[in-house]
């Protein structure tokens, strides 16, 4: 069995390849693929993957190239987290609406729809790849943005596809831990769209505990409780405690940008650098020590960008694919009519059962009116952003700009997206 990584010059790389490592007693896969248009950095990484492969699986073969028909070739497993225009291509989606005294993020709001316009027609020449090339194979997507990225596949292809994303599993490690609890013994009541969504109830052997997570805040410091002290994290964690506290909800960490939308705006203003300028420095120092430790013996050494959450839910549901397990994960899936309320055509992110059939969604309650009052019109500009970017059209991309929550004028819409267009180049091409 061969398994194969694009974009697997990432610095999430070696994280990945240790969840796999983990699985490959239930996944017997006898050769590893990362594929990179990047050669520098995919060489960089493979040293590393090399050395922790050799040590834990020797009788795996680690192969790099940066042909991607090579990589997808008689694959039965493709895991994606591609980066269409780089880290360069977030700052600029991060910077360009800051300009505007308009949010700027790398998924949401108008730097998500910059990253859209990029990203899609690239992952459909890759669905198309792998059509050509190993129509039974499955793609696992962690690429961003992930939520429409799954409704392109599932409008535009018929490839055997799931696109995930890490929040939901994030508070789940974290409500776990919490509790001093297994993850699987805490279940989550979540609905929402990718990066949009909330944790209505938590339940722990049946019941449900919220209203205890809700005494728990007001009287106990949970955010001392947090693993590690990654600066971003804790703000993130702040934040969506912020809101929980007036809303008796737990928030996507992603919900501070609509709910607490000024606030953010001014801490973005008066940042020296975007998140994506930060990220830029600590790629290239991970890189750095990376190249340093591929030239020690001991492959243990490594430290990664973090992404264990990232790790664990690629590989659990490749694992629940190829051993037909029906395991629950929420991911991104068509909505058929399981959440009340939204078209049967909006891309949702709900808990769903992954099998050797795919995702099975799950029937989740309506959500209350605020919810899928924001869900529907967040969708209704997410369907028309694929639209845009798979027909390259001007008037409907700028009319899905227009639509999106963040975006406070038609005029200030039209000026991001000219912008858009004359900073990424080659990257975006609209009619």
């Amino acid at each position: 069995m061969k398994i194969s990584v694009i974009g697997g010059g990432s610095a999430y790389t070696p994280g990945l390849v240790e969840g796999l490592i983990k699985i490959h007693r239930d996944v017997p896969f006898n050769e590893l693929c990362l594929m990179d248009i990047d050669e520098t950095k995919l060489q960089t990484v493979t040293a590393i993957v090399r050395k922790m492969i050799s040590e834990a699986l020797p009788e795996v073969r680690v192969t790099a190239t940066a042909d991607r028909i090579a990589a997808i070739c008689d694959t039965a497993f493709i895991l994606c987290q591609i980066r269409v225009g780089g880290l360069a291509g977030r700052v600029l989606d991060e910077k360009i609406p800051l300009k505007y005294e308009v949010i700027g993020q790398e998924t949401v709001g108008p730097g998500g729809f910059a990253m859209a316009l990029r990203t899609l027609p690239e992952m459909y020449a890759i669905a198309q790849d792998i059509k050509k090339y190993a129509p039974e194979a499955w793609l696992i997507n962690y690429s961003n943005p992930s939520g429409m990225v799954a409704a392109m596949l599932a409008k535009y292809t018929d490839i055997n596809a799931v696109s995930i994303c890490d929040v939901p599993i994030g508070v789940q490690h974290f409500i776990a831990s919490l509790l001093k609890l297994p993850r699987e013994q805490v279940k989550l009541d979540y609905v929402g769209l990718n990066h949009l969504g909330w944790f209505r109830k938590v339940f722990v052997a049946g019941k449900d505990i919220m209203p205890m997570l809700e005494d728990m805040a007001e009287k106990t410091d949970i955010l001392a409780m947090l693993p590690g002290d990654d600066e971003k994290t804790l703000h993130e964690s702040e934040m969506m405690l912020r809101i929980f506290k007036k809303t008796g909800v737990i928030p996507s960490s992603y919900l501070q940008y609509y709910y607490l939308t000024r606030e953010c705006l001014q801490e973005q203003l008066a940042a020296e650098k975007t998140r994506g300028e930060v990220v830029q420095g600590i790629e290239k120092e991970l890189l750095a020590h990376f190249e340093e430790v591929a030239r020690h013996e001991d492959a243990h050494l490594w430290k990664s960008r973090g992404g264990q959450w990232h790790s664990e839910l690629m590989v659990g549901i490749l694992s629940a694919i190829h051993n037909d397990t029906g395991e629950e994960y929420i991911v991104n899936v068509i909505n058929q009519g399981c959440v009340p309320g939204m078209d049967p055509e909006a891309c949702v992110e709900i808990p769903c059962l992954i099998d050797k059939r795919g995702v099975r969604p799950m029937h989740v309650d309506r959500p209350s009116p605020d919810m899928l009052g924001l869900m529907q019109l967040v969708a209704a500009y997410e369907t028309l952003t694929v639209e845009a970017a798979m027909e390259q059209d001007y008037n409907k991309a700028l009319r899905a700009l227009n639509l999106n929550p963040l975006v406070p004028s038609l005029e200030i819409a039209e000026k991001i997206l000219n912008d858009y267009i004359q900073a990424h180049g080659d990257f975006i091409t609209l009619k």
